[in-house]
C-alpha cells in the first residue's frame, strides 16, 4: 500500500515538527509508545557524522492517538544525547511524549534534511517488536538538526490507519 502523494505534499509543507503535523491531522494528542531506549556505540560511517564509539540513543517508538490508541506512526530514531538538555534526556527516558513535543517545548528550531532511504536507523530491528516496513502510506528517513548541527536520525513508517484523515481533507 506504499504511495500517498498528498501526505508526502502535506509533511513537506509543515513548518514544525510531525507530532504537531500529526496532532493537527487526526484532532487528537499524540502520545510515545517506545519499544527500544538504549545507549549504543556510533558506527565508524554513520549518518550523524559523529566519531565511532560515541555513545548514541537508540530508540524506537510507535506515535499513537492518546484518546483512540490508533498506531499512526512508527518511527526509528539514532539521537546524540550529549546534544541535548538534561530535561529533555529525561523525558526521553521517562515520559510518552513524543521526541517533537519535547523539542518544541525545548524552542528548538530544527531542521529537516532528507536521506536515501527509508531504512531502519536502528539494526536489527528491536526484540519484540516488528518493524512497520510492510503496509505503510509513506516512509521516509532524515537527519534532524539544531542550530546547524546533527542531533537525530529518524526513519517514519506512516501507517494506514491516516488514510481516512487525508481522503477527506
Amino acid at each position: 500500500m506504499e504511495g500517498s502523494p498528498r501526505l508526502e505534499r502535506w509533511l513537506g509543507d509543515a513548518t514544525g515538527t510531525v507530532t504537531a503535523f500529526l496532532e493537527h491531522l487526526v484532532g487528537e494528542p499524540i502520545d510515545a509508545d517506545v519499544g527500544l531506549h538504549v545507549t549504543t556505540a556510533a558506527a565508524p560511517d554513520n549518518a550523524l557524522g559523529v566519531a565511532a564509539g560515541r555513545p548514541l540513543l537508540a530508540r524506537s517508538a510507535l506515535l499513537t492517538g492518546r484518546r483512540t490508541a490508533r498506531p499512526y506512526v512508527y518511527a526509528e530514531s539514532l539521537i546524540d544525547p550529549g546534544l541535548l538538555s538534561e530535561d529533555a534526556r529525561r523525558r526521553l527516558a521517562t515520559s510518552r511524549d513524543p521526541i517533537g513535543r519535547i523539542l518544541g517545548d525545548e524552542g528548538l528550531a530544527v531542521r529537516r534534511e532528507p536521506l536515501d532511504g527509508p531504512v531502519g536507523v536502528l539494526s536489527p530491528a528491536p526484540a519484540g517488536r516488528t518493524r512497520a516496513t510492510g503496509d505503510h502510506l509513506l516512509a521516509r528517513t532524515y537527519r534532524l538538526g539544531v542550530a546547524g548541527v546533527p542531533v537525530m536520525v529518524i526513519t517514519e513508517w506512516f501507517l494506514p490507519s491516516l488514510q481516512p484523515f487525508l481522503t477527506g481533507a
